[in-house]
C-alpha cells in the first residue's frame, strides 16, 4: 500500500531540488564536474579538428589522431566514476576532501592526457602519462575509500 506521508515528504523535497534550494549542498562537486566537462568538450575539439585535418570522419589511421582520441575517451571513462564520488562524499559532508580530491583529479588528468598527446613511451618514458594515470586512479581508490567507511 502506498504510504501518502512518504510520497509527500519526497514530492516536497522534490519540490524544493527543482526550486535550487537544495542545490547549495552540492556547489562543490558541480564546480568540478563543470571543469571536467570543459576539459572533456576541449579534448573533443582537438580529436575533431584533426579528423578535419585529415579528412578521416571515421577510425584512427594516424598516430595523432588515435592519440587526441584517446586523451578524450580516456577521460571520459574515468570522470563520470569521479563525479560520482566526489557527490557522495560532499553529500556525506566531506567537502574539504571534495576539494583535495577534485583539485588532485583534475591535475592528474591534465598531466595523463599532455602526456598522451604530447609524449612517446610508457611508464618511466612518459612520465607525465605514468603519473597521470597512477595520480588518477589513487585518487579514486582513495575516495571510494572514504565513501564505503
Amino acid at each position: 500500500m502506498l504510504n501518502i506521508a512518504v510520497f509527500r515528504e519526497s514530492l516536497s523535497n522534490y519540490k524544493k531540488f527543482y526550486k535550487g534550494e537544495k542545490m547549495d549542498d552540492l556547489n562543490r562537486s558541480a564546480f568540478y564536474a563543470g571543469v571536467l566537462v570543459i576539459m572533456a568538450v576541449a579534448l573533443a575539439l582537438n580529436t575533431a579538428f584533426r579528423r578535419t585535418e585529415t579528412k578521416n570522419a571515421f577510425g584512427v589511421d594516424d598516430d595523432i589522431l588515435l592519440k587526441r582520441s584517446r586523451a578524450f575517451g580516456n577521460l571520459v571513462e574515468h570522470a563520470p566514476l569521479m563525479i560520482i564520488l566526489l557527490i557522495l562524499m560532499e553529500y556525506g559532508g566531506s567537502e574539504f576532501l571534495v576539494h583535495i580530491f577534485g583539485i588532485g583529479f583534475i591535475l592528474s588528468r591534465i598531466a595523463h592526457a599532455y602526456g598522451l598527446i604530447s609524449e612517446e613511451g610508457l611508464g618511466p618514458d612518459n612520465i607525465p602519462r605514468m603519473f597521470g594515470a597512477l595520480g588518477s586512479w589513487s585518487i579514486m581508490i582513495l575516495a571510494s575509500l572514504v565513501c564505503i567507511f
